[in-house]
């Protein structure tokens, strides 16, 4: 193979973001800037996965450069995308066939079996010749649609409720922005204790990312000055739009228009400082649908898994596993 192929290493990670710019010029990419930036601030410290991209993402150089990579959200559940320096890149059979093959094999995850390998594939709309592939590789087509929605920006009034106020990311305390989050998202049990426990420190990390601007970091304060509501804004001048990621409102303070107002002050802070962002983007939820938001990019998962038996298991005699499912 022509490409050199390496193990992610923290010094490659600059060289990823590079990539996930880049993918902007073609698509609406599912794994944009603020996917890889929230991965790599928030979910070390709420997973405990410290090294899982050193372990699991894999990287491809041509010339010295890095030209592709498998890549995953800091995980070990096999939930992997391909990422690309330019569009014709994703059409080298040699390299899709290899990245396959190293989904299957390194980057796979593990069902609480402890038997079962399996692994999920997210296939952009633009890229047929990766469907194919994944298709005459073992993986079946899911169910599950990761989309990209986007409403277009303009300045209007903010409203929240009487004695309500927004503040950015130089009067928030860390802690504002994890209690928040986990009181929208319903976790803090015992199984949930590294993410509840840690989620200060990790919004902490979170902040440190290049694209985090104190300023595009929000939070809505309730009438006691209490934290009902936030959300975090990233864009870089290479991008059309600008991603939001999170938004989350507690859950008593739900039906008030917060989130809607969160959105709207962040608009209007984009285009202040950034006139030519031409958008922002939403979930697949009919809240975002309601204000507007217009679907504009998707990937399809597809998947793939093998039992795989322990070397000194007698069923394992029977298997070449390689030819069988690799190949």
């Amino acid at each position: 193979m022509k490409y050199n192929f390496s193990f992610y290493k923290a010094t490659d990670y600059d060289e990823l973001i590079k990539l996930a710019l880049a993918s902007y010029q073609w698509s609406v990419p599912t794994v944009g800037l603020s996917r890889i930036e929230f991965a790599m601030g928030l979910h070390p410290e709420f997973t405990g996965n410290r090294h899982a991209w050193e372990h699991t993402v894999g990287i491809y150089r041509l010339d010295g450069n890095v030209a592709a990579a498998v890549w995953n959200e800091g995980n070990y559940s096999g939930d992997t995308y391909f990422l690309f320096d330019n569009k014709k890149r994703g059409q080298d059979a040699e390299l899709l066939e290899d990245m396959i093959k190293y989904t299957k094999t390194f980057a796979a995850g593990l069902k609480e079996d402890g038997r079962t390998r399996t692994a999920n594939i997210y296939v952009p709309k633009w890229h047929d010749r990766l469907r194919k592939m994944v298709l005459g590789y073992g993986f079946q087509k899911g169910d599950w649609e990761e989309t990209t929605y986007i409403l277009p920006l303009s300045t209007k009034e903010v409203r929240l409720p009487e004695g309500y106020s927004i503040i950015d990311g130089k009067n928030i305390p860390d802690f504002y922005l994890s209690n928040t989050h986990r009181m929208a998202f319903s976790y803090g049990n015992e199984k949930d204790h590294v993410a509840t426990e840690d989620g200060s420190q990790a919004f902490h990390e979170l902040r440190q990312q290049k694209h985090c601007k104190e300023d595009l970091i929000l939070c809505v304060l309730d009438r006691e000055k209490r934290p009902v509501g936030m959300t975090v804004l990233w864009y870089d001048e290479k991008m059309p739009y600008c991603e939001m990621e999170p938004l989350a409102v507690v859950w008593w303070e739900r039906r008030k228009g917060i989130a809607t107002a969160l959105i709207q002050e962040a608009s209007n802070r984009i285009l202040d400082s950034f006139p030519d962002c031409k958008g922002i983007t939403g979930g697949d939820q009919e809240f975002y649908k309601r204000m507007g938001f217009e679907k504009r990019g998707s990937s399809i998962g597809y998947h793939w898994h093998a039992e795989i038996y322990i070397s000194w298991e007698q069923e394992s005699l029977e298997h070449d596993y390689e030819k069988e499912y690799i190949l």
